[in-house]
């Protein structure tokens, strides 16, 4: 089927609208960043080009950088952790329900069959079966995400999000690198709300050389006048517009440079091709706000009361000083230094000295301090810089795993099913697209959360889901302690509950025995209790188990 051609006009009048919206949070992002991250903004930004320039002068205090920092570096760890898996495939609900119903036998029971091409009962398989295949794909997938590339890109996306939005490009690579990672600055971004309160387009606006340009894109179809000026200046930087939008069937990438009257190129995806992540989202906005934003006016005070704090203990060390003009003393000429000599006229009498110092008052209330600390503490707390002290030659008591268990569950669980269903199913998708499509992956699995779903392996996720058991594991000791053990055994599902607790610790579903691995494991278990028992016997009563084995004449001449 041909591919529908694309209006420019209607999609820059889309592009226009969503950068005219933009253009609102253009002055609340750049006081962010000031104050919090002030190397993240690109050199080409909303004010110009500051290529080469010192963004930390007006800085004088850096609790919000420290503190943005490390709370986006643990956002990193709690949900991302660099080198180790943090998503599976498993199988959806649906599944579990039909794998349920063959181990059952409903089919061959007088129940409803499952479908027409329904497998004989040595075929079928139970929900363990299922997960060993998913974890073959899975194991797959994973390692594209354990490259230095990814946690680059995902350091940078925690620390946009802690300001409120993330965008991150999964783009198809070459033989090295079949997968990239990067990380859009926000300032060259803008985004299309859709129907639902999700991202419908997102439009990539930056300045390339036409070089980069023209390597970028050796197959698109570039304007006569740029072809001639790739020739003279192939190193002047122009505007570069990609757009990435929502369509029918997928998504499209729409390539245009400044007075084209048609794209560049287009390529159409079945997967979204970029994450737009917000932390926080108010209704009727499409960009979201993070802790940054909301410790915002307690830095910048902080920032001012450090300052002034600096200036009041610069005219305590010099103070400030006073002279008769037009005497011996020139200050234009005066060194301030040890040994110096200051020519005067007078050093007292009657008209006193030609040079003074004009001491502050000597009572004062110095409160800075106080009010310092008290506005660090607001900012930690904003920024969930909470963590406790890096544990030293003692070892960490069970309070302090608590409470850090805690924190963990605690700082980000408002925003935890956003940035999950955000990042991590975009994410896995568009990965599985790309390496289906260039051959490293035998299955293009479609990732719909009914038959085929992904689990979240994060720690932050790992403790949200031991949460989840720690009811039922307190009812098991409950009943353990009024009936025994075996009251455990006959009141609760054991053969299901222990399964899902050990899927939702993260243990790898090839250490987790199968239905019929569990029926096989019974009877040999069965088989060695029974010859135990009998060696037992035999040592017991030698020569009953004697006759026992004998033969039967045997038998029967000892019995006359």
């Amino acid at each position: 089927m041909a591919r529908a051609p694309v209006d420019l006009c209607e999609h820059r009048r889309r592009a226009d609208s969503a950068w005219s919206e933009r253009g609102v949070w253009n002055e609340i992002y750049q006081d962010a960043y000031r104050f919090t991250t002030p190397y993240r903004r690109p050199v080409n930004g909303p004010s110009g080009s500051d290529k080469g320039s010192n963004r930390t002068d007006h800085l004088f205090d850096n609790t919000g950088v420290v503190s943005t920092f490390r709370g986006a570096g643990q956002m990193q760890q709690d949900l991302f952790p660099p080198g180790q898996v943090f998503f599976r495939l498993k199988p959806g609900p649906i599944t579990k329900l039909v794998a349920k119903a063959q181990q059952r036998g409903m089919g061959d029971n007088g129940g409803p069959p499952l479908d027409d091409a329904a497998p004989a009962p040595e075929e079928k398989r139970d929900a363990a079966w299922f997960e060993r295949q998913l974890d073959q794909v899975s194991a797959q997938i994973q390692p594209f995400f354990l490259s230095g590339e990814w946690d680059n890109a995902v350091s940078e996306l925690c620390l946009d999000l802690y300001l409120g939005t993330g965008v991150m490009l999964i783009l198809e690579g070459d033989r090295e690198n079949p997968v990239r990672f990067v990380c859009l600055p926000i300032d060259e971004v803008a985004l299309e709300p859709g129907p639902y309160g999700d991202v419908a387009a997102l439009f990539w606006r930056t300045k390339m050389t036409r070089r980069a340009i023209k390597a970028a894109f050796p197959k698109g179809v570039f304007p006569q006048e740029f072809e001639d000026a790739l020739e003279k200046n192939a190193d002047d930087e122009i505007d570069l517009s990609q757009d990435f939008v929502r369509t029918a069937k997928g998504w499209r990438l729409v390539v245009t440079i400044d007075k084209c009257e048609t794209p560049v190129t287009t390529q159409d995806y079945r997967t979204q091709p970029f994450v737009a992540a917000r932390y926080f989202r108010v209704p009727g906005e499409t960009m979201g706000r993070g802790p940054a934003l909301l410790a915002l006016p307690s830095i910048k005070t902080l920032n001012k009361v450090m300052e002034l704090t600096l200036k009041a203990a610069a005219i305590q060390m010099l103070g400030i000083w006073g002279y008769r003009p037009g005497g011996t003393f020139n200050p234009d000429q005066a060194r301030i230094m040890p040994g110096a000599w200051w020519p005067m006229q007078a050093t007292g009498g009657v008209m006193g000295p030609d040079v003074t110092r004009l001491d502050t008052a000597a009572g004062r209330l110095d409160v800075a301090n106080i009010v310092l600390q008290e506005l660090r503490t607001q900012v930690q707390a904003a920024l969930h810089d909470q963590s406790l002290p890096d544990g030293g030659a003692t070892p960490k008591s069970a309070t302090e795993i608590m409470a850090r268990m805690a924190r963990v569950k605690q700082n980000y669980v408002g925003a935890f099913g956003r940035m999950i269903h955000e990042v991590i199913p975009v994410v896995v998708r568009r990965v599985i697209e790309v390496l289906y499509k260039k051959g490293l992956l035998t299955v293009d699995v479609k990732i719909d959360q009914l038959l085929v779903a992904i689990d979240v392996m994060s720690p932050l996720a790992q403790a949200l889901k031991a949460d989840t058991h720690k009811t039922t594991v307190e009812a098991m000791q409950m009943v353990a302690a009024l009936e025994g053990p075996q009251g455990v055994a006959r009141r609760f599902k054991l053969d299901e509950i222990i399964p899902e607790m050990v899927k939702d610790l993260g243990v790898d579903s090839e250490y987790v025995r199968t239905a019929q691995e569990l029926t096989d494991y019974d009877k040999q278990a069965s088989a060695q209790q029974q010859a135990a028992a009998m060696m037992q016997a035999a040592l017991n009563k030698p020569m009953d188990f004697k006759q026992a084995l004998s033969p039967q004449e045997d038998q029967q001449q000892a019995a006359a």
